[in-house]
């Protein structure tokens, strides 16, 4: 079976030796574009292709990133996004782009940027800010 564009993509983030954050942002490159209301555009979590224990990771296993990824790199906001107003309360949480957050996959609507697998998110649907996407499986 030939490789995709995405999971291309995805091989070259998970091949990096960079930080979490620096491999995916250096994958996106520069996001010039505007994102409106309370939206979050998150990238999906790649993890790397070899594991601590020196495994190397099939195609399938990070190609599964992209369909049940629950960590997410905030790439851009929404001029309202995590503000409180009358519907959402968000007691002085900050959010920015650069964090890594929790969410639901099925809760934003995926796209592509360049071959990468991205999702847009309400503000309401990032359940937790998170330090380490490792920490999490």
């Amino acid at each position: 079976m030939p490789r995709t564009n995405s999971i291309q993509k995805a091989r070259e983030v998970a091949s990096s030796t960079a930080s979490d954050a620096t491999r995916h942002f250096n994958a996106l490159g520069d996001f010039n574009d505007t994102v409106l209301h309370s939206q979050v555009l998150c990238m999906t979590y790649v993890q790397p292709d070899v594991t601590e224990g020196g495994i190397y990771l099939p195609d399938d296993a990070i190609q599964e990133d992209r369909f049940q990824g629950k960590i997410a790199l905030v790439v851009a906001m929404g001029p309202g996004a995590f503000k409180d107003d009358k519907i959402a309360q968000f007691h002085g949480a900050k959010i920015e782009v650069g964090d890594w957050v929790l969410v639901r996959p099925s809760d934003g609507m995926e796209l592509f940027f360049r071959g990468n697998s991205v999702r847009l998110f309400e503000d309401v649907d990032v359940r937790v800010k998170i330090e380490n996407p490792r920490d999490y499986w």
